[in-house]
């Protein structure tokens, strides 16, 4: 399992987003994503992975769970930070845990 934290670039409190919104937020845009059920605020398929979103102090914690090569983790991951930066108007970080 791979593990990131998304915070903000002036580790102030980042989100969170509206949970009406986690389709159009979370799930990265042209990776062919679904929500499933599970453990998390939100839980989407992509890729023979399962990854898992949680709101805590000080951002978003995403728990990627499955099998794939980790820069195609980082590139996933990339494309939620931004998707989370521009719905909440900061700039996001990825933090590896």
């Amino acid at each position: 399992m791979l593990e990131y934290l998304l915070a903000t670039d002036d580790d102030d409190f980042l989100g969170p987003v509206r949970s009406g919104r986690y389709p159009n937020v979370l799930q990265p845009a042209g990776w062919g994503a679904v929500p499933v059920e599970g453990d998390g605020d939100y839980r989407i398929a992509v890729d023979c992975m399962e990854i898992e979103f949680a709101w805590e102090m000080p951002g978003l914690q995403i728990s990627v769970h499955g099998t794939s090569g980790k820069p195609v983790v980082g590139e996933l991951v990339d494309t939620i930070a931004r998707q989370v930066g521009t719905e909440l108007a900061v700039r996001v970080r990825v933090i590896p845990l």
